[in-house]
């Protein structure tokens, strides 16, 4: 469950630096990243993470995890990780609380996985987002409340995480306290398989159709429309 963190290399390599003006110091390296320039871009790192920069450190993780210009060392990775995540560099801090989570590169350890991933959730991050519903739903390191986990999967879904949505609708169509859980599983559970063609095979869209009446299915096509709206303004 790891997503794509070690194909994200160049992209978004600092979505959550804290300090704009400190993430600077590491442009030259970001742009040789961007070129697969990686023996350049580890020229520019070393006297950074000398220095102890985190948004280096979380860099120099990058290459390890990736295996780009250095052997790919997810153990490795994990060390540089938590040097930029102990100075709370949340991109470092995500990374290494999905690396917890899977046990990709450290021991599995929930409890370290949703102590990392808190604060780039918190910030807004969609995969840190998903990866705390998970947690909760099934009560992995995190006291176990479905109320949590629905939350933080509608905040990642919001984001278009297809993932997210798959699990939501598992728990609200599961719950099903209200019309409202049934047309939400509807919606999340179509979503999903419109953008993602893993969920498409997976999703329990056949079944909200089965339980919800024509007017629940309506209510349910009417919020679909509008969350493809606001992303496709949101992606402009």
């Amino acid at each position: 469950m790891k997503a794509a963190i070690s194909a994200t290399v160049v992209c978004s390599l600092l979505l959550l630096a804290p300090c704009a003006a400190r993430a600077a110091a590491t442009d030259n390296a970001v742009k040789a990243m961007s070129q697969g320039d990686y023996e350049r871009a580890l020229k520019e790192l070393r006297p950074l993470v000398e220095k102890n920069d985190p948004d280096a450190q979380c860099l120099m993780g990058m290459m390890y995890d990736a295996g780009k210009g250095v052997p790919q060392d997810q153990a490795i990775a994990a060390s540089w990780y938590r040097k930029a995540a102990e100075q709370k560099q949340m991109t470092a801090q995500l990374f290494l609380g999905a690396m917890y989570f899977t046990g990709t590169g450290v021991a599995r350890d929930y409890r370290q996985a949703a102590r990392w991933l808190q604060a780039p959730a918190n910030a807004g991050n969609a995969e840190a987002q998903f990866y705390l519903g998970a947690m909760h739903a099934e009560g992995n390191g995190v006291g176990k409340d479905e109320a949590e986990a629905i939350e933080w999967l509608t905040k990642s879904s919001a984001q278009k995480n297809t993932r997210a949505m798959g699990m939501l609708t598992a728990l609200l169509f599961a719950r099903h306290q209200s019309e409202r859980d049934l047309v939400d599983a509807y919606v999340w559970s179509h979503l999903a398989a419109e953008y993602d063609p893993i969920q498409a095979t997976t999703s329990a869209r056949a079944v909200t159709e089965k339980y919800c009446n024509p007017a629940q299915a309506k209510a349910a096509k009417k919020s679909m429309a509008e969350w493809k709206k606001k992303w496709a303004l949101a992606s402009k």
